[in-house]
Order: C-alpha cells, then structure tokens, then sequence
C-alpha cells in the first residue's frame, strides 16, 4: 500500500521490449531517496503510482518488469529513456499516513488538456473517466494523493500548490501528456456493496441502502 506522496524523482535509463512485456530500468540519486538502501529484490515500489516489484538493483538504479496487462492499463507503455518518472516506496507500519489509501493499481489513463497558472498554484485540468470522483474527494494522479477541485463531465481540475510541483514530475508535463489516475478505493467498494452482480452478471439493487444505515445506527 501506498499514500501519494512522492518520495522521489527517477529518471528512465534504459527500456528492454519483448512480446512478453517491457523491463524498465530507473536511476536514482541514492543520497535523495529516503530508504532506497534498503530496497531489495521483490520490494514494491510504485512508478507514476504503478505498484511494481523490483527484479534487480544496483547502488544506484533499479529494474521491473511490465507485463503487457499493465503496459494496456496505464501511462508506462508511453514513457521513453531520460523521461522522469515519480516514486514512491510501500508504506511502512510505522510510517505518518500523511495522503490517502492508494493501491497502486492503475483504473484510468487520463490526458492533460491545459495547464492554468492560478496565484502561486497550477491547475491541471485532466480529461479521464469522472465515475468515481467527487469534488474535494482524493484522486491519485501519477502517484500523486491530489484533492480534486472541479468535476465537470469528462473532466477534473487539481490544484497543484509550488512545493508539490517543485517535488514532483508535474513541472514536467505538457498538455497532451498521459497521466495515471487511481480513483478512491472508497468510491468503488461502495458501489460494490449497493450495485450487486449476480451469477448472470446482472445488477440487482443491494439491501444496504439509506434506510438500512438509519435503522442500524449509521
């Protein structure tokens, strides 16, 4: 598990493609990234908010694998050598849970449609699928925990204030670029829970509904 706070900021030094996938390797300022010593061989570390394992590392960089499913599923498949990528390692028991609960586990690719100087701050506006967000709920982008200002049909606004841009691969992107968006888990578990499938895939209206929660106390 993760939280969406960017420990670090990698660059992309070398991509292997094969049918079975690409191996992605990552370079790292070890003196900059809190706890990558400690990194081994099968530790998760998530790129772009992708959880990935890593297969190999050196005192310097490290190397995963992309099976064809996450390349489909996410923004990795577009990134080229000497592109930044951000990074986080799995949350520890003691760390502060200082974003929110994020998965690492890619819903939608979303595209950046203007970037809008506002103050101090920038807002991204991102076209990406809006089923799950509500405004001021959380949403990870790119690895990032970002609280979401604006929904409007196909598209949300973040509000990026000068310390996470300064920390994060956001001061990079250009309109057109691709993001990685992981919706709340919240969101989708109660979906879940009030639209059920049953055996033929149908939905059926669940029993948890707004009566239900008063009469049990909620």
């Amino acid at each position: 598990m993760f939280t969406g706070i960017i420990q670090h900021i990698g660059e992309i030094s070398d991509i292997k493609t094969s049918t079975e996938g690409k191996t992605i390797s990552i370079t790292v300022d070890p003196k900059g990234f809190e706890g990558f010593e400690d990194v081994k061989i099968g530790d998760s570390i998530a790129i772009n908010g992708l959880c990935t394992t890593v297969v190999s590392r050196s005192e310097r960089a490290f190397s995963v694998n992309l099976m064809n499913n996450s390349l489909k599923r996410s923004s990795l498949g577009h990134l080229s050598r000497k592109n930044r990528v951000n990074l986080e390692l799995a949350m520890g028991l003691k760390n502060r849970f200082d974003g929110h609960i994020v998965q690492g586990h890619i819903d939608s690719v979303g595209i950046v449609q203007k970037i809008i100087p506002d103050g101090f701050s920038r807002i991204f506006s991102i076209k990406c699928d809006t089923r799950y967000v509500v405004e001021r709920g959380s949403i990870t982008v790119n690895g990032v925990s970002l609280t979401v200002s604006n929904v409007q049909n196909s598209l949300i606004e973040v509000s990026l204030i000068p310390h996470t841009l300064k920390n994060t691969t956001f001061q990079f992107l250009q309109e057109g670029d691709f993001l990685n968006v992981e919706y709340d888990i919240l969101a989708k578990y109660i979906e879940k829970f009030t639209l059920l499938k049953d055996n033929a895939n149908k939905t059926k209206i669940s029993k948890i509904d707004e009566n239900f929660l008063i009469e049990n106390g909620f």
